[in-house]
């Protein structure tokens, strides 16, 4: 049996049809118990049917994605104690670049990919941000960091969120004012300055937003968390 319930004029005219299932239970005088009864009987008084047991791993996202709003928030506190104004985007959460750019390659401007390492040794950690179709040979870049060739690993996601905050799929050198102890190197492309640029962008501590920023705004945001990026110009994916 089907029911049409009027809503109260705020839900704009949408419908909620509520569906009455017939009843599982026996007839009187049948004889027969009601499922929950024969149930226990079969499973030897082991009661009712089973809770769904919650997903560990979604219990984290959550967890995840609501200390990013709050992040999101200082950090948007923080540009605003700056001047500064920038363009935000929200979309689906994205964990590769081709994942994020279906959704703000319309966006004219530099888009970003976000690399969080270590060298061999763990006594350094590095967020190499490059445009998002440069070639990033972390060999040639361990020699041009003076670590030398085959020193850069990817850190694991634990060091990141206790430097930045932010979990997988969410690295930004927006997150860099976490960093108050200034343990990770900003290892910038020197695209995202001298490339010609109206607005670079960059996620705000969560991988469901993109925030653009003029490349000024984006450097002078940088250096007010104490960190002064090391430029370098990485090749092209096509050469």
């Amino acid at each position: 049996m089907k029911r049409t319930y009027n809503p109260p004029p705020q839900l704009c005219g949408a419908f909620l049809f509520v569906v009455f299932a017939p009843s599982q239970h026996p007839p009187p005088g049948s004889g027969q118990a009601p499922p929950s009864r024969r149930r226990s009987r079969r499973r030897g008084g082991a009661g009712a049917l089973q809770r769904a047991r919650p997903d560990p791993d979604m219990e984290a996202r959550g967890q995840q994605a609501a200390a990013g709003a709050g992040l999101r928030g200082e950090l948007e506190a923080r540009l605003r104690t700056l001047g500064i104004s920038p363009l935000c985007v929200e979309h689906p959460e994205v964990f590769t670049v081709e994942e994020l750019m279906r959704h703000v390659g319309h966006l004219r401007g530099g888009h970003s990919k976000n690399l969080f390492l270590r060298d061999k040794k763990k006594k350094g950690l590095w967020l190499v941000t490059a445009l998002h179709d440069r070639q990033v040979n972390l060999n040639d870049l361990g020699k041009k960091l003076g670590l030398g060739s085959g020193t850069l690993r990817f850190a694991d996601e634990k060091a990141m969120q206790e430097k930045l905050k932010v979990g997988q799929g969410c690295a930004t050198p927006l997150a860099l004012f976490c960093d108050t102890g200034g343990d990770v190197r900003l290892v910038l492309d020197a695209g995202f300055l001298d490339g010609g640029y109206d607005r670079v962008y960059f996620h705000p501590m969560t991988n469901a937003v993109t925030m653009g920023l003029t490349p000024e705004d984006f450097l002078r945001f940088v250096k007010s968390t104490g960190h002064d990026p090391l430029l370098i110009h990485f090749e092209d994916n096509g050469k």
